[in-house]
């Protein structure tokens, strides 16, 4: 049992954290939509016809899987400091190769193409991770990193100016609502900075999530994030608080919309539903029915966002593909 505060940068305390989570079902699943992108963006570097991968970081393996299929000559490998995440993607994806970071096995082991997805603001160490992937490429390797977005001019930048300490800069710039495992939140150049000190060089970035895309990940949380994230009382002014006020309402309406359908989509696919299940799948049908346009649009909207800005600096995700 841990007794004293965690510390996520220091190695021992963040292995601690993850395996608890990874043992609770952490970062199970991920949308089919974010799935499809990862797959495009893969598929647009044009990268060799064969090599080997490494996804760093890989947790359970949903990403690795979508690398494997995205480059089917290849072959892949997912590497993660959780032992528990580790041995759920070896259950769920045996086509792909899994290890524990540190594996004496793979301790000399180097990659043609590293990627890694909602990593680098999670490590307790950039600069060291800045080394050790340097280490896994090859001479003439090529990286993509997934990871938020500081850049300023997001719809998520925009309300961290409305808010007291929105953005926190003893926590490398956190965004005031991000999970408490992330320990920092970089912009493009300070992400460029780090690996040009070993030689790569920033040959591409995507950028998703500058209105319609953040707008999809808000109303696609639970309402009661929706009021806690748009706090009129957490602003910095009255103008702020007023802007919060009507911002908390109009997405608190559209979170709770796209909630039934959520839930209905959710239950209608459960094969063997319980009794209280059945009783909640007839509750949220005819809702669902009534806020599914509603949810077509906003996705609908997201995706042609991606589609036309993807390559404007201004979004709260961002894809950046390094070369050596």
């Amino acid at each position: 049992m841990h007794t004293r505060p965690l510390n996520l940068h220091i190695e021992k305390d963040s292995k601690f954290f993850y395996e608890d989570r990874y043992s609770k079902g952490y970062m199970e699943e991920w949308p089919l939509e974010k799935k499809q992108r990862v797959f495009e963006v893969i598929k647009d570097l044009e990268l060799p016809e064969n090599g080997e991968a490494l996804d760093f970081g890989c947790g359970n393996g949903v990403f690795t899987d979508v690398l494997r299929a995205a480059l089917p000559q290849w072959k892949i490998y997912g590497s993660d400091i959780s032992e528990v995440a580790i041995g759920n993607a070896i259950k769920r994806f045996p086509e792909c190769a899994f290890f524990v970071k540190g594996d004496e096995q793979f301790k000399d082991k180097k990659f043609d193409f590293i990627f890694s997805h909602h990593v680098l603001e999670h490590v307790f160490d950039i600069e060291d991770i800045g080394k050790q992937l340097s280490a896994l490429a090859k001479d003439h390797a090529q990286m993509l990193h997934i990871f938020p977005c500081g850049n300023p001019g997001s719809y998520d930048y925009k309300i961290c100016l409305l808010r007291r300490n929105g953005i926190d800069k003893t926590k490398g710039n956190r965004f005031f609502f991000e999970d408490e495992g992330h320990v920092r939140r970089m912009t493009t150049e300070e992400c460029v900075g780090l690996f040009r000190q070993h030689q790569f060089e920033l040959k591409s970035g995507y950028y998703s999530n500058q209105y319609y895309g953040s707008m999809n990940w808000i109303t696609r949380s639970k309402p009661l994030f929706v009021i806690k994230t748009f706090n009129p009382l957490k602003a910095n002014n009255l103008t702020s608080g007023i802007q919060l006020a009507a911002l908390s309402i109009k997405l608190f309406i559209l979170t709770s919309l796209r909630f039934t359908t959520l839930q209905a989509e959710r239950l209608s696919k459960i094969k063997e539903r319980t009794g209280k299940q059945s009783l909640a799948l007839w509750i949220f049908w005819l809702p669902s029915k009534i806020a599914k346009p509603v949810d077509v649009y906003i996705k609908t909207k997201a995706k042609q966002e991606w589609d036309q800005l993807k390559h404007q600096k201004n979004g709260s995700e961002m894809y950046l593909f390094f070369t050596r």
